[in-house]
């Protein structure tokens, strides 16, 4: 089952590590642990290539904490690769959105 990306920040906002988080780094550390299993598990019929997966995977840990980081801290960070980004969430929410008939 696909979690929304709400769902998935509601999960590391509850985690304590993550109320510990002094830094920024800190707090990307525990969007990795708290979350890359499961993204493993959501992205696995994405692709049969396992370096795609781990791209989407990596992508979405980045997307994540960027999010965390934004809403939660107020800190806007802009990564080089931010179009990189923003299509990797722009096919997800269309995969999302897609209903077969």
């Amino acid at each position: 089952m696909r979690q929304s990306d709400e769902e998935l920040v509601r999960i590391v906002l509850d985690d304590e590590d993550f109320k510990k988080a002094a830094s920024i780094n800190e707090v990307k550390g525990v969007v990795r642990r708290v979350l890359r299993k499961r993204l493993i598990d959501m992205h696995i019929e994405d692709s049969s290539e396992v370096s795609v997966r781990q791209c989407m995977v990596n992508r979405h840990l980045e997307w994540i904490t960027l999010k965390i980081l934004l809403d939660v801290d107020g800190i806007l960070l802009i990564p080089e690769h931010i179009d990189d980004l923003e299509y990797f969430r722009m096919a997800r929410d269309k995969d999302d959105n897609y209903m077969p008939r």
